[in-house]
């Protein structure tokens, strides 16, 4: 079962999705530098996903939607934030990955954009689930180390995005029509997101 686990986590890491894509944007534009820093914001809100798994938290979720309601909304307002500060800021130089305040940010951005994604609470509840793989072990310890396996293998993945991006954006850096290209295709990454949010339901329920 463990082994069926880790092949499915790869091929959901390989598989095209918003996240790895925002990464590539935010990598091919920032360096890797910026890449790394949001990649450790998403593995956190991972931890945190799985930790509110193991001890049953979600269930607040499940059972009440006004809370699945408040943080659909806020992640559409974030992301609609992010967007538009994208669009105010200028087109910035090589130098940006190295600046430490704007690495800070990254790891932030990564963590909110993760944790008030309900689609990622959904796909935790749903995917774990079907990898219990003993009836004597705990389940908190098995959803704990299913969650530091997920971690695992989508850093290995996700830093191969990284590398790849970030030859992208030493090679091309210095183009400013490159720059342009990469800020609205990081404008356009966020606000397929929030939509991708906006349409997300809560489609489980608890059974007794």
């Amino acid at each position: 079962m463990l082994i069926s686990f880790i092949f499915s986590c790869f091929a959901l890491a390989l598989s095209p999705g918003p996240d790895n894509l925002y990464l590539a944007a935010v990598t091919s534009r920032f360096g890797k530098a910026a890449g790394f820093s949001f990649l450790s914001g998403l593995l956190t809100g991972c931890l945190v996903h799985t930790i509110l798994l193991a001890f049953g938290l979600n269930e607040l979720l499940i059972r009440y939607d006004i809370f699945f309601e408040i943080i659909k909304y806020t992640g559409v307002f974030y992301l609609l934030y992010l967007s538009h500060e994208t669009y105010k800021s200028g087109i910035f130089n090589f130098q940006l990955e190295k600046n430490k305040n704007e690495i800070q940010n990254n790891f932030n951005r990564g963590v909110l954009m993760n944790l008030l994604n309900p689609k990622v609470f959904l796909f935790f509840t749903l995917f774990f689930s079907n990898f219990i793989y003993s009836e004597t072990t705990s389940f908190k310890f098995q959803i704990l180390s299913l969650g530091l396996i997920f971690v695992i293998v989508t850093f290995i993945v996700f830093g191969l995005i990284i590398l790849f991006s970030n030859f992208i954006h030493k090679k091309f850096s210095s183009n400013n029509r490159f720059k342009i290209f990469a800020k609205y295709f990081n404008i356009i990454v966020l606000l397929f997101i929030a939509q991708l949010i906006l349409f997300t339901e809560n489609n489980l329920t608890l059974t007794n």
